[in-house]
């Protein structure tokens, strides 16, 4: 499973450098490890792997509230 999911994060970059390779930034959600279920190294590690070699990446992680309003 693990290996997995660092599959994954492998694939994600490869694709994000064939995609984006003239962006200026990068934003993208930032993945939730589940507490305890994977170790604070390897989730490090992962997001190594997903940034590497991009142009600046700016990882963002929410909280599933609203913070915008739109009023019509």
């Amino acid at each position: 499973m693990l290996e997995d999911k660092t599959r994954l994060q492998v694939r994600l970059n490869e694709l994000l450098q064939e995609n984006s390779r003239a962006a200026n930034l990068i934003i993208l959600s930032m993945p939730i490890a589940r507490k305890g279920a994977v170790s604070d190294h390897l989730y490090m590690a992962w997001l190594d792997i997903l940034t590497k070699n991009l142009p600046p990446t700016l990882l963002i992680r929410g909280n599933h509230k609203s913070v915008l309003t739109f009023y019509s």
